[in-house]
């Protein structure tokens, strides 16, 4: 099989290698019909140490996908060969004390898919996953859509963490396909005042078309200021969704007293830090949001129900072939790119 290999940093490779084989009854082989390139995945491909982790080459990338089952292991009984899945990618245990409280996605014994030192991820054209992780897709989905269920999946768990109410404002910082949608999904919980940065003009304009009742770049404006010339006693809720140390002390400017501020973004360095005093005095309480737990099925039957539309997001695709190009593009915003998809047909 062909398999997109990083081999160090900003180097991938097209390799041949041995299809995978199924080796447990739960297991399913799959196809894979679409992969979507992730933050992290860029993350992983500038660098060789990320948030104070090694990354040990050479290493398959990839997360965000959609499949073909091709074949399945003999205990999998809800899927079959022939179906078109999405994939939860965080593969838990189920039996640690994280899974018995209902937090797999802190599992003790989590293995995550194209995660160095744990999966080989779905960048190949045939993977293995357990069956619970794969997701049907209903027929009106596109394979495309389905390689977009994985982010929107995280924006559901995230914004399962807040509470709403009448007059809610809230901030989402890093207008990439997650804080996108979260836009989307915050509008159909009926919030209104949604206020959104990026650095890139593409995602600042995606914003304000898809519900942004302000969008606008730190890179060019005071963003702080702005916003709280809209709302002088500050948001309600901040969502920080790029993994940046400006973005987080904006966060915490913009809260008013009381105030959320949900982490989502990814930092490349090991360590952030905050103005303690105005954390303190705001009484702004501070939460991190890790992956999806147990969402994507929802997030399937949302996109499923025509409720949301998340086929914007897919402003390039890519052959497997071209991969390294597709990393490039997507690491340096270039060309407007919103996400990046390698497609194997």
């Amino acid at each position: 099989m062909k398999a997109a290999v990083l081999t160090g940093v900003r180097k991938i490779e097209i390799r041949n290698l041995p299809c995978p084989e199924i080796r447990n009854e739960t297991d399913v082989l799959l196809k894979t019909a679409r992969v979507g390139i992730c933050g992290s995945d860029i993350h992983y491909f500038l660098r060789n140490r990320v948030g104070g982790q090694n990354i040990g080459y050479p290493i398959i990338l990839g997360h965000e996908c959609s499949a073909i089952v091709e074949k399945v292991g003999a205990r999998v009984t809800k899927i079959k060969s022939g179906d078109r899945v999405t994939v939860d990618p965080a593969v838990s245990c189920g039996s640690c004390s994280q899974c018995l409280a209902g937090r797999p996605h802190t599992c003790l014994n989590l293995r995550f898919l194209g995660y160095p030192g744990q999966m080989e991820g779905c960048l190949a054209e045939t993977f293995i996953m357990p069956g619970q992780n794969c997701h049907v897709l209903p027929e009106r989905l596109t394979l495309t859509e389905g390689a977009l269920i994985e982010p929107l999946s995280i924006g559901l768990y995230a914004i399962a963490h807040i509470e709403v109410f009448r007059g809610q404002a809230i901030a989402i910082l890093g207008s990439g396909p997650i804080g996108l949608c979260l836009t989307h999904l915050a509008k159909t919980v009926r919030i209104e005042k949604i206020f959104m940065t990026d650095k890139v003009e593409e995602r600042i304009a995606a914003a304000k078309q898809i519900g942004a009742v302000w969008a606008g770049s730190p890179d060019r404006q005071d963003v702080v200021q702005e916003i709280l010339k809209l709302e002088p006693e500050g948001l309600d809720i901040v969502f920080e969704c790029c993994g940046d140390q400006a973005a987080l002390d904006q966060a915490v400017d913009l809260l008013k007293p009381g105030g959320q501020l949900l982490i989502i973004g990814i930092p490349l360095e090991e360590r952030i830090s905050f103005n303690i005093s105005a954390l303190r005095r705001k009484e702004i309480l501070v939460r991190n949001i890790r992956r999806q737990n147990r969402c994507t099925e929802k997030a399937v039957r949302l996109l499923a129900g025509e409720h949301l539309d998340v086929k914007f997001l897919a402003t390039h695709r890519f052959r497997i072939e071209e991969t390294q190009e597709a990393f490039e593009i997507a690491s340096a915003y270039k060309d407007g790119v919103l996400k990046a998809i390698v497609s194997f047909d």
